[in-house]
């Protein structure tokens, strides 16, 4: 009911529209179920007259008969235009859902991710709310509303026309609530695991296009579509489940009540005989019969619809958890960069507070300088970068930038003045250009430009029959390893940071290349501060301070020279590597 109220809620973001579709069904269900009633009086009139022998007045025919259908198309416009109306505020409320979602998950912490797949975050954004726009906010808004004005218009009509009638069909209500609970029951946990099923898909679907490389070089084709097919196998079943239950509580079992309730009502209409004489007229007969037989199509209709609004709230449900999940904490105090000097100040932290990944890190960065972080996979040197960019906060002690405990500042404000070239270089849809100034209109093509040359780029521009307005595909597929770092790099070049973070950036790419960003990058450190996380220890040789971390301690710190002098971890790396690149 939560999850119910929660959607409600959201109409009041079109209130106008709401109003006027809903005003225009209850106008459309009530010239509906009045129609009828010219008919009626039509009906009645011939056959009055043909049985009294009188001539049967045409003008009095066309004017019935022009009056039901003027009803009738009056009740046809109105519903179009209700549901036009309904259908425009839905599509605009799902789409202010889908887009609060998408905002709220860029707003929380990097931890959140840490153990979701992507397709099951975006099955939520995507998926989820398209189910909710086609079957709450469609559906509810427009089929409920509608269905439940009819039902209730035609047991008003029959009251009218015969309350002995109309008070017997009223005592249907009860049976009418108890098979809806029946129905609904039953159907929640097939919805449930049917969108669990849809989400499941998302994922394997998006985890295979992401590592299709892997999957063939290993040959998992087999064993991952295998996977595939049990998950899809699972959702086949959710949905012939469902296909049953709307079966057996849908389709036959109404057509089985509708028959005999209408037995029952022509049965009560023969009793009615007072001396040769039909209590009823032939024009009611026909009004009553006509009833009857729309009163059990709204709520067929009605019983349905609760079969997709069980989807509807599970897909609900599931994208409300994700706008609950708290968000990261910020303030609105932006730090200021001054000098981009950097200090960890005796650091514990892990990603599970009883299980520390950092120990005690303490060491000062200052402006200008170079610090490299070296150390076997699970050491730490990624933690300190998270730190760094505060994705995460310590357990306990402080990162520093400036002497300001980033805590206490704004993340945006943080990150603004860093910039990071990643193992892996994530390149958007769009152009190089945009690739390179991420959008930024104070990054103008001529400094794009200059940036590509500065990490040498200038090669790629060139040979490129659009240069630096190439269209690039997604993830940037149709370059080069070496050219998407490039490009990666001059990002990062044309944001002008004040502390520069290469985690592992030259780690594939080639020698040639690789001396060429070196080059690069001896101009651009110029008075800033960059740290190098790298596995390549040629490429921190001339940092001002190496620091060598174990087991997330630093077990070691200096300089190249110095750490080679001392014989131990860093010497044995050094002379590992050089053993390596030597044969």
């Amino acid at each position: 009911m939560k999850t119910f109220n929660r959607l409600i809620s959201y109409f009041k973001y079109e209130p106008m529209h709401y109003l006027f579709g809903i005003l225009l069904s209850l106008l459309s269900a009530g010239t509906s179920i009045y129609a009828p009633m010219i008919g009626k009086e039509l009906i009645d009139y011939v056959s009055k007259q043909v049985g009294a022998q009188e001539t049967v007045a045409f003008d009095i025919l066309v004017q019935k008969f022009g009056l039901f259908m003027l009803i009738t198309l009056l009740s046809a416009i109105c519903g179009y235009a209700s549901y036009i109306l309904l259908a425009y505020a839905s599509n605009r409320v799902s789409k202010r859902l889908r887009d609060e979602a998408y905002e709220h998950m860029q707003k929380l912490p990097i931890s959140y991710f840490d153990d979701k797949p992507a397709g099951k975050i975006s099955a939520r954004i995507v998926n989820d709310v398209e189910l909710l726009r086609t079957n709450f906010y469609m559906n509810f808004s427009n089929m409920v509303i509608i269905n439940v004005l009819t039902v209730v218009a035609i047991y008003v009509a029959l009251l009218l026309i015969s309350p002995t009638i109309g008070l017997a069909l009223i005592g249907l209500l009860p049976f009418f609530a108890i098979w809806q609970w029946i129905y609904i029951k039953k159907a929640a946990p097939i919805n449930k695991e049917w969108r669990e099923t849809v989400s499941d898909l998302n994922s394997q679907t998006a985890e295979i296009v992401q590592g299709v490389s892997i999957v063939q070089l290993y040959h998992q084709q087999e064993s991952m579509l295998n996977e595939f097919e049990e998950t899809n196998q699972k959702w086949l079943n959710t949905r012939l489940r469902s296909i049953r239950l709307d079966a057996s509580l849908s389709w036959d079992f109404s057509t089985f009540i509708k028959n005999l309730v209408m037995f029952g009502v022509l049965t009560f209409i023969g009793t009615q005989f007072v001396d040769g004489v039909m209590g009823y007229s032939v024009g009611t007969i026909y009004v009553i019969i006509n009833y009857i037989s729309r009163l059990f199509d709204p709520i067929l209709t009605l019983v349905r619809i609760m079969s997709t609004l069980q989807q509807a709230l599970s897909g609900g449900k599931r994208v409300f958890e994700l706008l609950d999940e708290p968000v990261e904490k910020d303030t609105d105090v932006a730090l200021e960069f001054t000098e981009g000097n950097v200090v960890f100040d005796h650091v514990n932290f892990g990603y599970d507070p009883e299980h520390l990944v950092l120990k005690d890190i303490n060491f000062t960065a200052n402006k200008g300088e170079t610090i490299g972080l070296v150390g076997h996979t699970g050491s730490g040197k990624s933690s300190i970068i998270n730190l760094l960019f505060r994705f995460y906060d310590p357990q306990e002690g402080s990162v520093q930038i400036d002497n300001q405990t980033l805590a206490d500042f704004n993340r945006e404000s943080i990150r603004d003045k860093m910039g990071i070239v990643l193992q892996e270089p994530y390149l958007f849809s769009g152009t190089i250009a945009s690739n390179v100034s991420m959008n930024d209109p104070r990054i103008t093509d001529e400094m794009v430009q200059e940036a590509l040359e500065k990490v040498g780029g200038k090669e790629l521009i060139e040979k490129l029959p659009l240069g630096i307005h190439e269209p690039v595909v997604e993830k940037g597929q149709s370059l080069s390893s070496g050219e998407r770092q490039l490009i990666a790099f001059a990002r990062t070049l044309a944001s002008d940071p004040s502390i520069l973070i290469l985690d592992e950036a030259t780690s594939h790419i080639d020698t040639e290349t690789e001396e060429m960003i070196q080059h690069a990058m001896e101009v651009v450190k110029e008075g800033r501060t960059t740290f190098i996380v790298a596995h390549r220890l040629s490429t921190i040789q001339n940092a001002d301070q190496i620091l060598v971390l174990d087991g997330g301690v630093i077990k070691e710190r200096g300089t190249h020279q110095t750490l080679l002098e001392l014989g131990k971890r860093y010497a044995e790396m050094y002379q590992l590597q050089a053993k390596v690149s030597a044969s």
